[in-house]
């Protein structure tokens, strides 16, 4: 790849039903890829469409918005095989709850797990939400991702009871009471970067400018493009695009 390609990125959302996908990525979701002049975007609309065909000489890196519990062995083997290779993954909010029973993905991949019900064997606790919550993200570690986005403020969905993995490398937390503290973490898998961001439920995260600086500069991340990464957001897209203003608007608290 050459410094001057722009990153293959492959949007990937997924719901239980097409009835929950709506709520699962509004339209202000994807507006969170548009306006980069070094990021080409393409979407699949179903876990199981994105993971049908070997991906590996098509993008870069992933980025997944998904809430589904199972995927088709083919499928599984297609994201396990783009994985292992060393391409980049950004995991977004709801696919925290996803594919619970692949052990391999939420333990080594991800580094964390929203589980729905309390599992005996483990005592694994089920977790929890809150939506409308206020989020301060404080940065927790020095890092090129933290270094080029600082902390920010949203009102966002919070989760609480969540298993992350002691390995993980904590980026961001937040004080709120009704999360677990970490909100964004680097997963422990050694092949390949992943970086999970717990937010990212509705149109309040996907518009804030500290939010959309944030999952710019980890898929950039992933990528191991590092040329790019100390870019600012706002010489890469207009300010519009970005989310960027002189003026940014007040939280407002529960919606």
């Amino acid at each position: 790849m050459k410094v001057t390609d722009p990153l293959r990125v492959l949007v990937v959302t997924g719901a239980p039903t097409p009835q929950h996908h709506p709520k699962l990525a509004p339209t202000s979701f994807y507006t969170l890829f548009e306006g980069y002049n070094n990021i080409a975007w393409d979407h699949a609309i179903s876990d199981e469409a994105a993971f049908a065909s070997d991906l590996r000489e098509k993008y870069d890196v992933l980025v997944l918005l998904i809430w589904r519990e199972t995927l088709s062995l083919v499928a599984r083997k297609n994201l396990q095989s783009f994985i292992e290779s060393g391409k980049g993954i950004v995991v977004l909010h709801s696919t925290l709850a996803s594919y619970n029973g692949w052990k391999w993905w939420w333990r080594d991949v991800v580094g964390g797990k929203y589980q729905y019900v309390t599992e005996d064997t483990n005592d694994m606790p089920a977790a929890d939400y809150r939506l409308g919550e206020r989020i301060v993200a404080n940065a927790a570690a020095e890092h090129p991702i933290t270094a080029a986005v600082g902390s920010f403020e949203l009102c966002d969905e919070t989760y609480k009871g969540l298993w992350i993995s002691p390995q993980a490398q904590v980026l961001y937390r937040t004080d709120n009471p009704t999360s677990d503290g970490p909100i964004v973490w680097i997963s422990p898998y050694a092949r390949s970067r992943v970086v999970v961001i717990q937010p990212g439920h509705g149109h309040a995260a996907h518009r804030d400018a500290g939010y959309r600086a944030l999952v710019y500069h980890s898929i950039v991340w992933v990528s191991a493009h590092r040329s790019l990464i100390f870019k600012s957001v706002s010489q890469i897209c207009s300010p519009y695009m970005c989310g960027f203003s002189d003026h940014q608007p007040p939280y407002m608290g529960k919606s």
